[in-house]
């Protein structure tokens, strides 16, 4: 039985379990090598500041590694001779070593960050450029906050592998390599039995590994479902506030926040074993290499000065496997992080251009349904069998009860969606064999529920249009009755209109919306309950804007209100995704069929209201 906690809109779209109920196991479904090449490819256009932070390391390594070597010869030769000149000259040439070690640090870390700005730069890129292409469908299946997680906290994690040290890692392997050669020229059964030890390391670090690739997948997950809900509240907060609500949303935030925390716990349990594990097996060898390394200080087999030596080589061997462990923390977190935003890259929008679309000069607005079904499930239809002829300049009116079927029909012509079966016909061209740009840019849509971007009232109307004038955006303005209210405000035109419009009623962002249309100028204007937010008055006045935008364009309405119907030259009448009736209005009343009763219902008190 579930617990009875909550589930937010966004844990239901992805099918999760109630809030704060443990998810089931993520693991990569990608090999990591694939996502590693993946991810080399997107940087190739910068090998040369990955060359040069490659050379950097490896010079800083190998004059790192004549160090020890001069603390041999100080000990072993230096010392016992009393050569003064001797010390001094390997002091000046240790200083000096330094200083050039500084100088090739400074390349290191400025190229390293370059290399990893410009791959966060250019996946972001890449990624928002890809997701604009998507179809509706994919908006419908993710929610805002995790598309927001993917480009931001994701690329983020990716961004931290590169600075983390994961080459610094890659060069240090190397390092093993040359200091245990060095160690086999110091003494090589000192060496035998350091390198012992090194398939033991090799064991616990690819365990590790394993474990924290899993808790990483998970780990991304949730930071994303945290976004989830700050998305949602924040979108909601007036929903939330009206209806005293907020200690509701604040355990939601709670519970997703905890998962957070315990999937970041789960993670940092794993490095809690894995790190002191490393650094035993380390500190085990280097306890045996100082007892048998005295042995043969005693037995005349080995200088004091070569275990001096050996020991800061050991020291240096060990060094990269602690540091493989720690950067393998960020790196499985990065490969996490590259599976989700790879499976977004790979994602094929559902409405696709054809191989050589036909771009559509000036629409005559010609519409045509051919036999059109369409379902946003398989086996589930919401529109079945279309079939309608519009004439170019033709308006046409949908009405039907909730779920008929109407918003479906209009989302179909700018291809928001393709049909299932059947065809949509334009100017005599099939939807799918036209440009979408050219399509889309001959076409208006002022829909109910309408969207404002975070700027001022004219970028908003520009947004129609964005060559136009100042003087063609006020004109706009004044045919959607926009320009009175606007010129009101404390910046008129230039007044911020908040996140989403939240700084103006409902009734203005529609008249701000349908001001951005008429702006566009477009062949094909569909309306979808576009006066529903203002009053009786600002209606009328609307309504005859609208008539004079509507002249000489094919227009799709979908009204519950009479005026906008009645004078349609089509009316379609859906009932359950299917045309039940057409018509006129007054050849559809005089029929006494679905459309009577249904003015009847809904348009014969408003028509009474508007006669008296």
């Amino acid at each position: 039985m579930m617990s009875g906690r909550p589930m937010g809109p966004g844990a239901m779209a992805r099918g999760q379990q109630a809030w704060g109920m443990p998810g089931p196991k993520v693991t990569l479904q990608t090999s990591p090598w694939v996502l590693l090449r993946r991810l080399v490819a997107m940087i190739r256009d910068h090998d040369r500041a990955l060359i040069i932070t490659f050379a950097s390391l490896v010079s800083m390594s190998a004059l790192q590694m004549t160090m020890p070597w001069a603390f041999k010869h100080v000990i072993d030769v230096t010392i016992p001779e009393r050569d003064v000149t001797g010390l001094i000259e390997i002091g000046v040439a240790l200083v000096a070593m330094q200083a050039v070690r500084y100088g090739l640090g400074y390349l290191q870390r400025y190229y390293i960050s370059f290399a990893s700005q410009q791959l966060v730069f250019r996946i972001a890129r890449d990624l928002f450029a890809h997701i604009q292409k998507l179809s509706l469908r994919f908006y419908e299946r993710n929610p805002t906050g995790e598309i927001i997680s993917r480009i931001t906290n994701d690329i983020q994690a990716m961004q931290q592998a590169i600075n983390g040290g994961t080459i610094m890692a890659f060069v240090g392997l190397l390092n093993m390599v040359a200091f245990g050669a060095i160690m086999l020229v110091l003494q090589w059964k000192l060496a035998l039995v350091v390198f012992v030890t090194v398939p033991v390391l090799v064991a616990a670090s690819q365990f590790s590994a394993a474990k924290l690739r899993d808790r990483y997948q998970r780990v991304q997950e949730k930071a994303a479902d945290v976004n989830n809900v700050l998305s949602e509240n924040i979108s909601g907060m007036r929903v939330a506030k009206a209806f005293a609500q907020e200690g509701r949303q604040r355990q939601r935030f709670g519970s997703e926040n905890r998962g957070n925390l315990d999937a970041n716990m789960s993670t940092a349990s794993v490095q809690a074993v894995a790190t002191p594990a490393i650094q035993m097996i380390s500190a085990g060898g280097t306890a045996l290499v100082l007892g048998l390394g005295t042995w043969f200080v005693l037995d005349g087999d080995m200088t004091v000065g070569a275990l001096v030596a050996f020991n800061s080589y050991l020291i240096q061997f060990y060094q990269p496997v602690e540091d493989l462990i720690r950067v393998n923390n960020t790196l499985q977190q990065a490969l996490a992080a590259a599976e989700r935003i790879f499976e977004y890259m790979d994602e094929k929008p559902d409405v696709v251009e054809g191989a050589s679309p036909i771009s559509l000069e000036r629409m005559q607005g010609a519409v045509r349904f051919e036999g059109v079904t369409f379902a946003y499930e398989p086996g589930k239809p919401v529109l079945i069998d279309a079939n309608v002829d519009v004439q170019p300049g033709q308006v046409v009116a949908l009405v039907g009860h909730t779920g008929s079927g109407k918003t479906t029909f209009v989302n179909l012509l700018p291809r928001f969606y393709d049909p299932v079966a059947g065809r949509i016909v334009v100017d005599g061209h099939d939807l799918r064999d036209v440009s979408l740009e050219s399509l889309r840019a001959q076409m208006g849509v002022v829909i109910q529920e309408t969207f404002l971007f975070g700027a001022t009232m004219r970028d908003n109307i520009r947004y129609g249009r964005l060559d136009a004038t100042d003087a063609e955006v006020e004109a706009a303005a004044r045919e959607a009755f926009a320009d009175e209210f606007i010129r009101q405000l404390p910046k008129g035109y230039d007044a911020w209109g908040g996140d989403g419009g939240a700084l103006i009623s409902r009734g203005q962002r529609q008249r701000i919306s349908l001001a951005r249309a008429i702006l566009k100028d477009p062949r094909i204007l569909i309306l979808d309950e576009a006066t529903s937010d203002v009053d009786t008055e600002t209606e009328v006045l609307i309504q005859a804007a609208l008539e004079r935008v509507m002249r000489g364009r094919t227009t799709f309405v979908i009204a519950h209100r009479l005026s906008t119907v009645r004078h349609a030259d089509q009316i379609l009448v859906l009932d359950h995704g299917r045309i039940v009736e057409r018509g006129t209005h007054d050849a559809l009343l005089g029929a006494g069929g679905a459309y009577a009763s249904l003015y009847q219902a809904q348009f014969a008190g408003q028509e009474a209201v508007a006669a008296g």
